[in-house]
């Protein structure tokens, strides 16, 4: 597949959009990064030096054609201020920069690819959820998220949200980190907690981009998670019995400050012909205790 001209900018280019550009590079897409801080990309990755809150830094945004922008943001904090700085202001201001460069130009708006989050969703029941399901989210990074879509359902060119449950598979992570301090989530109430392998992450999203290349239709949404949602207490007791801990002397207490209790749907993003690498939490845990 000829990818010459195929130019993807990665905004907000952490640990993800890094690991995704690889990815994209390998595919032969010329890919660029853009974040405030550009001597924390490698070196064969060109960065962009930008702040999504001041517009004023976007400028160079215009000044390019890009076939795809991929925008996986952090904000600085978990609050309020910072989500809506970040994901809501921050979003828009990259939005309103790459339509004034397609309205400027004649050019087509290029494919917008936003990373989101199963926070969008209200459920607490341990339901399950899909792409067509009700969004009332009660929480403010939830409600900062949802807020988000909605800018981007607006946008002129093809866009897509990306719902990403819990990502995991960079170390064995907090629950495994809480076991080992002797703490476990009770079994009662039963929670669902969905997630989906940081590899699968970045497949995904390059899936995604790949498809849009092949002219096929992207929907506005999809849910990627893996195919499995779990029991919370399920998953910590498996990774307990992994690190050698007998799951009767952990203290029943953990429960989780947010990832709600639902259970979330993959059907569509699979529809699409994505397969996942890791489909279920035990295939995305295991090679970490291989090692």
């Amino acid at each position: 597949m000829n990818m010459s001209g195929k130019k993807i900018l990665m905004i907000g280019c952490g640990d993800l959009g890094i690991a995704t550009a690889k990815r994209l590079q390998a595919n032969g897409y010329e890919v660029v990064g853009a974040r405030r801080s550009i001597n924390k990309l490698p070196a064969d990755l060109p960065g962009i030096a930008i702040d999504i809150t001041r517009p004023e830094t976007l400028t160079a945004l215009a000044q390019q054609t890009w076939y795809a922008v991929i925008v996986t943001l952090t904000a600085d904090s978990f609050n309020r201020e910072a989500y809506q700085a970040t994901y809501v202001d921050g979003l828009n201001n990259v939005l309103k920069s790459l339509e004034s460069r397609a309205s400027d130009s004649s050019q087509v708006a290029p494919l917008v690819i936003f990373s989101s989050s199963t926070s969008i969703y209200h459920q607490n029941n341990g339901a399950m959820v899909d792409e067509r399901s009700e969004t009332l989210p009660t929480s403010f990074s939830g409600q900062a998220m949802l807020a988000a879509e909605q800018q981007l359902s607006s946008y002129s060119g093809v866009s897509c949200a990306l719902r990403f449950g819990g990502i995991y598979g960079r170390g064995l992570g907090r629950l495994a980190q809480r076991l080992t301090e002797g703490f476990i989530c009770p079994s009662e109430p039963v929670l669902y907690s969905n997630r989906i392998h940081f590899e699968d992450c970045c497949r995904a999203i390059v899936h995604l981009v790949d498809l849009h290349q092949q002219e096929v239709a992207v929907a506005p949404c999809y849910l990627a998670v893996d195919s499995k949602p779990s029991l919370l207490r399920e998953v910590m007791e498996w990774l307990a019995v992994k690190q050698g801990l007998n799951v009767d002397e952990l203290e029943g207490s953990e429960a989780p400050v947010r990832g709600g209790n639902k259970q979330c749907n993959n059907a569509e993003l699979l529809k699409t012909g994505f397969v996942l690498q890791y489909p279920d939490y035990r295939a995305g845990f295991a090679p970490l205790f291989d090692k």
